[in-house]
């Protein structure tokens, strides 16, 4: 039984993401992992995707597999004919398909990626890296705030390389302010395992209008990332686009967990008769993050060569009648926007960024 991609189904949601996050690291059934009980025997599969819908329905990190996970995979068994289960993948969109014995215990996954690739689209990221960094002069006055070193590497090759390890080869950073430091540094970004191409504000375009400028025939032709040049996150890159094909929205935004107390006593009031009383209680809300998946059509809701912000393009297209939807964004975050993020910076990467990316990983995903 494939010992690394498995798990059983007394799991909590916690495992789960640390397990499935391993795999796609390495490449090893792309976020994909098998179900067990304790003879091996299949009970079902998980994905990523799966975990975060279920925190749009209110799971928690604690909570159990159980109800999480897909109970009726797509399965074959032993000595089953390569071709036919090439067919049975192209027909169903997936790479990984369990192979079991006669009592449905799992024998291996038989994974065809390397087959169904060769038509698999080169995946694009943009970075939002032209901003001047006011509030944390004078650190910004003779380089882009997304320069700035965090453990002796700047912040925009942290971000280049954690969209590397997840499969993003290609990559157009958004520049304006002292951008040609950035020009000099990262170059082609050959040296960094990745593609860079440059889109050049000669004005402030605001965290979406520079999206604008991208040629023709520079632009994504299939689902792109959108990423803030100001923040270091643990996020799996590759399993947010994948939630957002799988669940077809037109972008999709991270949102990430904002707790707000309040310190009175709370009336829950139904009508005019108050049916409930919560004394200092707690909300979570998902406020935005910063990154952002797009279908290449949200190039058409973009004014050319002018000031336009997320939220106004998160508005436009709510008002047009495409579909916008969140990512909840369970993974850590920071973002170096005062003085006080950015000493905390270092201390935030070698604690939940270093340990993910050892150089056997790095290595194998570059």
């Amino acid at each position: 039984m494939p010992e690394e991609i498995s798990m059983e189904s007394s799991s909590t949601i916690f495992q789960a993401m640390s397990l499935l996050n391993k795999i796609t690291m390495k490449r090893q059934g792309r976020g994909f992992a098998i179900v067990v009980d304790g003879d091996g025997k299949l009970l079902g599969t998980i994905t990523d995707g799966d975990i975060r819908r279920a925190f749009l329905s209110g799971v928690t990190p604690e909570s159990s597999i159980q109800g999480v996970y897909r109970k009726s995979p797509i399965v074959v068994p032993q000595g089953t004919d390569a071709g036919y289960i090439l067919q049975l993948m192209r027909i169903n969109a997936i790479i990984d398909i369990p192979v079991v014995d006669a009592e449905g215990r799992v024998l291996y996954v038989e994974c065809l990626e390397g087959d169904i690739n060769k038509a698999q689209p080169k995946l694009v990221a943009v970075i939002m890296a032209g901003g001047e960094g006011l509030r944390l002069r004078p650190l910004t006055e003779s380089r882009p705030k997304p320069m700035l070193l965090v453990a002796g590497k700047p912040i925009l090759q942290i971000i280049i390389e954690s969209l590397r390890n997840f499969g993003f080869k290609r990559i157009i950073v958004s520049i304006r302010y002292l951008g040609h430091i950035i020009e000099e540094y990262f170059r082609d970004g050959s040296d960094f395992g990745v593609k860079i191409n440059y889109i050049r504000e000669e004005k402030p375009l605001g965290t979406a209008g520079s999206l604008s400028i991208i040629p023709e025939e520079d632009r994504p032709d299939n689902p792109f990332i959108v990423v803030n040049g100001d923040i270091m996150t643990a996020l799996n890159f590759k399993a947010f686009r994948d939630f957002h094909i799988a669940t077809n929205y037109d972008l999709t935004l991270c949102g990430q967990p904002y707790e707000v107390r309040i310190p009175f006593g709370y009336p829950i009031i139904t009508g005019d008769v108050v049916s409930d009383f919560q004394e200092k209680p707690m909300f979570v809300h998902l406020v935005n993050a910063g990154i952002y998946c797009m279908m290449p059509e949200i190039f058409q809701e973009i004014p050319e060569n002018e000031r336009f912000d997320m939220p106004d393009l998160i508005k436009k297209i709510i008002a047009s009648g495409k579909r916008v939807g969140v990512f909840p964004l369970r993974e850590r975050l920071h973002e170096i926007g005062r003085h006080r993020s950015y000493v905390a910076a270092e201390e935030f990467y070698k604690n939940h960024l270093l340990p993910q990316y050892t150089e056997d990983d790095v290595s194998e995903t570059a």
